[in-house]
């Protein structure tokens, strides 16, 4: 399976786990090794859920959900977020970043199928946290996009005091 379609190798090749360099995240995705820009690094798996499902169950139980397409939300639930349970693919251990260094695309994987991929916007060296933009609604309405987690808000409002994460 690895020889033919190179997924599992890909994950142990490019990508590990620890403690996140952002206070308060957890853990962390990091480069294994250095890596050029619009490099696949890792994949974003997990159960299929629709938006509603999403919309209609507690913010708790949504922090590892992704939007595949207008009716397909990506989930990998708990415990399943835990590698030591589920380590198939590790996209949903990036972080968020108001300057990432990854972004979230559109990938056809030869046994997931469509999925989202972490892809570097820029060269990335080994043992740099991979982080991306989450994406949230800025606005209060959340019409714009996923609205907000409270932990979101206040990361945006010392962003835009002093200009750090």
């Amino acid at each position: 399976f690895n020889k033919m379609f190179g997924c599992w190798s890909l994950c142990d090749s490019r990508v590990y786990v620890a403690e996140s360099l952002i206070e308060g995240a957890g853990q962390g995705l990091f480069a294994k090794t250095d890596a050029d820009a619009n490099t696949v690094m890792a994949f974003y798996n997990g159960v299929r859920i629709t938006h509603s499902e999403v919309d209609s169950r507690d913010w708790a139980m949504n922090g590892n959900t992704i939007s595949l397409d207008e009716d397909t939300v990506i989930d990998v639930p708990q415990p399943w977020d835990q590698t030591q349970r589920y380590c198939a693919s590790l996209g949903h251990k990036a972080n968020h970043s108001f300057s990432p260094n990854c972004k979230y695309d559109p990938y056809v994987h030869p046994r997931f199928g469509p999925i989202k991929c972490i892809r570097t916007l820029k060269p990335v060296l080994k043992d740099e946290e991979l982080t991306v933009a989450y994406g949230y609604d800025h606005e209060p309405s959340g019409k714009s996009g996923p609205e907000a987690p409270d932990w979101y808000k206040q990361a945006l409002q010392h962003f835009e005091q002093t200009g750090n994460q």
